[in-house]
């Protein structure tokens, strides 16, 4: 068996919202992976719509899936999932004409229970006051990390449960990993987003772990020697969920809707107004050193529509920096709407001269 590189990670580079998801469906449009794999949890939503029209809304689930080859759905023992979510949206998978996959849960991913959620809004805990979707992630994970066997939170715990459901099974770890080694490509799905990481700086605005590729590879057994391309995620203006979430960097300004000319944007997971801010230097320079991707996905680009000067100054920002901090990086995909059909792919850029010399001012 080849151990060449056969794994794309997806990462977001800045408070999440990015569109992941959708970057996600179109290389899988594109690729044909056979494994997909997510280490998801219930504080975050992942949208795709294809080529047919089809939305979906993805929490457990990979959001890589294809319609024209067998695919494997693994859920990686990093993952915190709710087993009827994992449901829902399989049958949603279904009814949409994804007939061709199949879902692998390894045994030591995190069930979601009512009591998880009910931890997390309790007013003693305070999640309330840092922006917390309080769905339930960090007091799964607490549950796990205690490793105390009274705790059932295992998904090898709800096997027989959790199989119930046709093209659902539950991993053994050697099984898992055997999945892995054998695939000969896969797509590894990151959630959330560089700055909402436990340690990129936002503590305590920030989520239970790290958002970059190697957290995302180690909660998904995935070797480092198996990169082949990391795929960075940013949008023209970063958002943050709504309420008391936190603060932006030092050189973005936070915004209103109509300052940004479109219609607020609601949160896949709570329904709140997002926070908008205006794009940070400082956020994509540090996102970019950190998570090092090979390619950029810039998304939102029709929100910059009327403002030309304003959209390239980003991109060529976007491009300075990953000269400076990769061996390849450049942005090479650009998002213009909410489905498939609307992100382009630039193509390999085989030289690009500076256009200007980088204010260091600009990231301080």
């Amino acid at each position: 068996m080849s151990k060449s590189p056969k794994v794309d990670v997806i990462v977001d580079l800045q408070f999440g919202s990015t569109g992941k998801g959708a970057i996600a469906g179109y290389l899988a449009d594109k690729n044909f992976y056979d494994v997909v794999i997510s280490a998801n949890m219930p504080n975050a939503g992942h949208t795709f719509i294809d080529r047919d029209g089809h939305k979906m809304v993805h929490k457990v689930l990979p959001s890589g899936v294809t319609k024209s080859h067998p695919v494997t759905l693994l859920v990686a023992p990093g993952a915190v999932f709710s087993i009827d979510r994992l449901y829902d949206e399989l049958d949603s998978l279904l009814d949409m004409g994804y007939n061709e996959v199949s879902v692998g849960i390894h045994e030591h991913a995190s069930v979601l229970l009512d009591g998880d959620i009910a931890s997390e809004r309790s007013p003693a805990l305070g999640y309330s006051n840092i922006g917390s979707t309080q769905q339930g992630s960090a007091e799964a994970m607490m549950n796990k990390l205690r490793r105390s066997l009274h705790y059932k939170v295992l998904a090898t715990h709800y096997k027989e449960y959790i199989e119930s459901k046709d093209r659902i099974k539950v991993f053994s770890h050697n099984k898992y990993i055997n999945t892995l080694y054998q695939a000969k490509s896969i797509l590894a799905e990151g959630a959330q987003g560089y700055s909402l990481g436990l340690n990129a700086g936002f503590w305590p605005y920030c989520t239970s772990r790290d958002c970059t590729p190697a957290r995302v590879l180690a909660d998904m057994l995935i070797p480092i020697s198996w990169v082949r391309e990391v795929i960075g995620t940013c949008r023209t203006y970063p958002i943050r969920v709504g309420g008391t979430s936190g603060p932006g960097y030092r050189d973005q300004n936070e915004l209103t809707w109509d300052q940004v000319g479109v219609a607020p944007e609601m949160t896949t997971v709570t329904n709140r107004e997002r926070r908008v801010f205006s794009f940070s230097h400082r956020q994509i320079w540090e996102a970019i050193l950190i998570c090092q991707p090979t390619e950029i996905f810039v998304n939102f680009c029709n929100y910059m529509e009327g403002k030309p000067n304003e959209f390239h100054k980003i991109v060529d920002r976007i491009d300075e920096y990953a000269r400076m901090h990769t061996e390849r990086g450049y942005s090479r995909y650009f998002g213009w709407g909410p489905t498939i059909r609307d992100i382009i792919d630039a193509g390999p850029k085989i030289a690009i001269e500076l256009r200007s010399p980088l204010d260091n001012s600009s990231i301080a």
